[in-house]
């Protein structure tokens, strides 16, 4: 378990603080935390999730990465490997407050992190529609649904393709030129 690296600061004097930083950090209910980095196959997945979301969600939605900080609440900003967002962002924003949809790919050092307290923290954004779980040591999607009630459902895909945006995403695609790779 990763611990906290100084005590508690508020959402304005995180962001001032981060800002001089050479690493990433994020805000975990108001404790800050080293941000970890990942593998090769994380990096591939990754961007091989953020193509495919930019063919789902085409403008004016956004597609950006872990470079900018997802703000839930006043007590805790993350890092999210993809998300989309559809409201316009200026170009010089660090922080994105309305995603419509979050992806985490899992690693070893993030996993239960990524299951549980971000799942929740992302969930409680009222923008968010969709929010995807991909494991990098099993071929495994885990695809978070807002329906129009507000209740979340949750699905787990091994095969085939997930609906996301105006189109599917085939598991091939997600897991291309990785270990896991392609099923044919």
């Amino acid at each position: 378990m990763r611990e906290p690296l100084i005590p508690q600061l508020d959402a304005e004097e995180f962001l001032h603080w981060e800002a001089r930083q050479p690493e990433k950090f994020e805000l975990h209910h108001g404790f800050i935390m080293a941000f970890a980095g990942g593998t090769f196959a994380h990096n591939k997945i990754t961007n091989n999730v953020r193509i495919a979301l930019d063919r789902a969600y085409p403008p004016p939605c956004e597609t950006f990465s872990s470079d900018v900080k997802v703000g839930v609440g006043e007590k805790s900003f993350f890092y999210p490997d993809v998300g989309v967002v559809c409201d316009p962002v200026p170009d010089d924003a660090t922080v994105v407050t309305a995603p419509i949809l979050v992806c985490e790919i899992l690693s070893e050092g993030t996993r239960s992190n990524d299951l549980v307290e971000k799942r929740a923290a992302y969930r409680s954004l009222p923008s968010l529609r969709i929010y995807l779980i991909v494991h990098t040591r099993l071929r495994r999607v885990e695809l978070d649904s807002r329906g129009p009630n507000g209740k979340w459902t949750t699905s787990f895909v091994e095969a085939g393709s997930i609906a996301v945006g105006r189109t599917q995403i085939d598991l091939d695609e997600i897991y291309a030129r990785t270990e896991i790779g392609a099923t044919t």
